[in-house]
Formats: structure tokens, C-alpha cells, sequence
């Protein structure tokens, strides 16, 4: 067995130094005429410009011409997505620089650049003529659609951000104006129930209560204009100050046919993992093709003595490349998709009943001022009606601006939110 050891480290050693006398081993076999591209080769290069191509073509969610697309533009084009599209470009120039698997590259980053990037490294297959210099190719092809699809996924969790900053202000602006309206209807009877305590009609104890009211109201408006402001500016640096006139709540398809990004990610390092095996497992040996057919495997033994007999006959093949890990069925994001979907489902109907509920409020607080006009009921008497209609009123702001969010968050995590064309 020693002996069969020593010849089969030998005939490895043998086939290291010779490469040239040998054929280039696939796991199809041999290549008779020597000219062709590897099988491994031609295999890795017909399946790409998937993952980019499919980028794309993404749909994106938000509809043209709406307070959303607005924001999404600014945001694409602002300084701060700019300035994170150069460090991805960097760190994209620094791996290019580490495998030498590019010449150039632009100064501004896309998916149509990247695309470019990616056919440029398919078409010359002279570069990548041993099994090393291929796993560099892939590595390099894996990390150009890694590049694609965190362009992707930063452009929609930026503007998934700015769209928020911009619901949060659109909701505290909603709730000053509210506040502000409220505050002058129950200031207006600060006069009549006066009068009424100076004659004796109402106990003072009503004065003062609605006197605290009426503080309350002004100091909660101005702290929500405050946070409406607070809200307005952060978005304006997001999106470089040109967002100071958007207003609204923006309108949301619905997509669910694209594929998650996080079915794309899978992709992405499952043939990444592989590539660098592969590209590890072939840096000493840029002639030898590890993963051998048994065929292969009979003939070297045949050639160099090794009966493959005992326990040592494990220990011919050396270990192969496969990848680290395996898919698994459900993909990362599918329960937090569904969870999100029930919760918009959940608010959705909570806003149908706070519409019902803020219009009959609001129906009541409107009879009372009548009655309370042809003297059915004293200005006293309006206040609780008009604080019930302003209580609605506020739960109807929050559930409408909770919904608008749920769809927001949805589009998010379906990775739809920005159209791949923009990109």
C-alpha cells in the first residue's frame, strides 16, 4: 500500500509539472481537438446576463407623475446616492484590480454599465484559457451581478427611506392642520360660555375646562408643525433640497410576479462560493482539472500502477469544489412578505371603519352647532361633541398614513420599488 501511495503521489506530481503533454480535463471529459473552450466554460458563460438582464427589466411600483416618483427621482439623482454609487464603483475597481479581469471601468455606475462590464469579460475567453483563470472569470462575473443587484437594492431602500421622511411630514402636516382647525372652533366658545358663567347658566368649573382644552390644542399643533418641518428637512437633504413643494400621498402597484432579490442573492453566492473553490482549488495547478470522471480516474490509475485497493483508495480524488451550502425551498423575505401583506390587509379594513366612524363624529359635532345656533343647546354643551369629532378625525389620519405605509413597506420588500430602466 506504501508503495501504491508513493507511485500515486508521483504520477500527480508527474501530470503538475507536464501539463502540456496532457489534455484539459472536464467534469465532460477530454476536449479532443484542443481548440475549443472548455465544456466548464461554455457552460458558466451561456447562463449569464440573467441576474442583470432581469434587473432590468423590474417593474417599478410607484406610478409616474405621483408625489412618489418625485421623491424617487430626487433621491436617484441627490448627492447621496451618487456618493454611494462611487464607493460601490471603487470597491468594484479594487476586485477588478485583484483578479485582473478588466481593463477599464467608467466613471459612473448602472446597470447598463454593468451589463457591459459582463459581456465584456465573456468575450474574450483568450484570457481564460486554465481552470484558475476560468474560476477568476466566474468569481469576477458573480461579483459584477453583485454589484447590479446591491445597486438595486440600496436605489429601493433609499427611496424606500425618503418616502417615508415624506409620509411622516405629510402625516404631522395633516395633524397640525387638523389641530389648528379644531383649536379655533373651540376657541370660538371660550366668549359664549363666559357669558354664560357670568349669568349663572354654566358652573365656572366649564369655563376652565375648556380653557385647558383650547392651551392643549395650541401647543400640540405647533409641536406637529414642528415635526412636519423636522420631517421636510430631512427629506430635503436626501434628495438635495429639490423636494421642498411635494405634497400627498402617492399611489403604489402591485407587483408579485418579479422574482425577491433575495431569490437573486442565492444565485449569486451559490456561484460565487463555487468560483472560489474552485479558483482556490486550482492556484498551484493551472493545468491539473481536479474533478475527474471515473473513466479518468481508471485510466491515471491504470497509467501509474494504483490498484485503488484498502483504505488509501479514498484518498486518490482529491476533495471537490461543491458549494458550501444548498438552497433551501423558502427563500429569505416569503414569511416577512406574507406577514406584511396581512398586516396591510388588517389596516386597510381599520381605515374603512375610522372613515365610517370620523363621519358620523363629524355629522354630530355639525347637528350640535346647529342646535346650539337656534338655541336647542348651549354653547357648553358642543364640547364634547367637537372633541369626539377630533378624536376621530386623528384616527382616521393615522390609519390612512399606517395603510400608505404598509404598501410602501410591501413594494420594499418585493424589491419593486424603483423600475430597473431608472437604474
Amino acid at each position: 500500500m506504501r508503495a501504491s501511495s508513493f507511485r500515486l503521489g508521483c504520477g500527480i506530481a508527474l501530470v503538475a509539472l507536464l501539463p502540456g503533454c496532457m489534455q484539459v480535463y472536464t467534469n465532460a471529459g477530454s476536449d479532443p481537438g484542443g481548440t475549443t473552450a472548455p465544456q466548464a466554460m461554455r457552460l458558466r458563460a451561456d447562463g449569464r446576463g440573467t441576474v442583470i438582464g432581469t434587473l432590468a427589466q423590474r417593474p417599478g411600483a410607484i406610478l409616474p407623475g405621483t408625489p412618489y416618483a418625485a421623491i424617487a427621482r430626487a433621491v436617484l439623482e441627490g448627492g447621496g446616492f451618487r456618493s454611494a454609487s462611487e464607493l460601490r464603483l471603487a470597491w468594484l475597481r479594487g476586485k477588478a484590480d485583484e483578479l485582473d479581469w478588466l481593463p477599464d471601468l467608467g466613471p459612473h455606475l448602472s446597470l447598463a454599465v454593468l451589463a457591459h462590464l459582463s459581456q465584456s469579460v465573456q468575450s474574450r475567453p483568450e484570457r481564460f484559457d486554465t481552470p484558475r483563470k476560468q474560476a477568476e472569470r466566474d468569481l469576477a462575473l458573480a461579483e459584477i451581478d453583485q454589484a447590479a443587484l446591491t445597486l438595486v437594492d440600496e436605489a429601493n431602500a433609499q427611496v424606500f427611506e425618503a418616502i417615508g421622511q415624506h409620509l411622516d411630514a405629510e402625516e404631522a402636516r395633516a395633524r397640525a392642520d387638523l389641530l389648528e382647525a379644531a383649536y379655533r372652533d373651540v376657541a370660538s366658545l371660550d366668549w359664549p360660555i363666559a357669558r354664560a358663567v357670568a349669568a349663572g347658566l354654566v358652573p365656572a368649573q366649564r369655563l376652565q375646562e375648556l380653557r385647558i382644552r383650547v392651551a392643549w390644542l395650541r401647543a400640540e399643533g405647533v409641536n406637529a408643525r414642528a415635526e412636519a418641518q423636522r420631517a421636510r428637512s430631512g427629506l430635503a437633504a436626501m434628495g438635495d433640497s429639490r423636494l421642498g413643494g411635494v405634497a400627498g400621498i402617492g399611489a403604489i402597484r402591485e407587483f408579485v410576479s418579479p422574482p425577491l432579490l433575495s431569490d437573486l442573492q442565492a444565485g449569486i453566492l451559490r456561484a460565487g462560493v463555487e468560483a472560489q473553490e474552485r479558483r482556490t482549488l486550482n492556484m498551484l495547478f493551472d493545468g491539473l482539472d481536479a474533478r475527474r470522471s471515473p473513466e479518468e480516474l481508471a485510466a491515471l490509475e491504470e497509467a501509474f500502477g494504483y490498484d485503488g485497493e484498502g483504505s488509501e483508495a479514498g484518498d486518490w480524488a482529491p476533495p471537490t469544489a461543491g458549494p458550501r451550502w444548498s438552497p433551501v425551498e423558502s427563500p429569505p423575505g416569503d414569511f416577512e412578505i406574507a406577514a406584511a401583506a396581512q398586516e396591510r390587509e388588517a389596516l386597510r379594513i381599520g381605515l374603512g371603519e375610522a372613515e365610517k366612524m370620523r363621519a358620523s363624529a363629524v355629522a354630530e359635532a355639525v347637528r350640535t352647532r346647529q342646535m346650539e345656533r337656534t338655541g336647542q343647546m348651549t354653547a357648553a354643551d358642543l364640547l364634547g361633541p367637537l372633541s369626539s369629532a377630533l378624536r376621530a378625525q386623528e384616527e382616521e389620519i393615522t390609519q390612512r398614513y399606517a395603510l400608505a405605509r404598509a404598501d410602501l413597506r410591501l413594494a420594499y420588500l418585493r424589491g419593486t420599488l424603483v423600475d430597473g430602466s431608472a437604474l
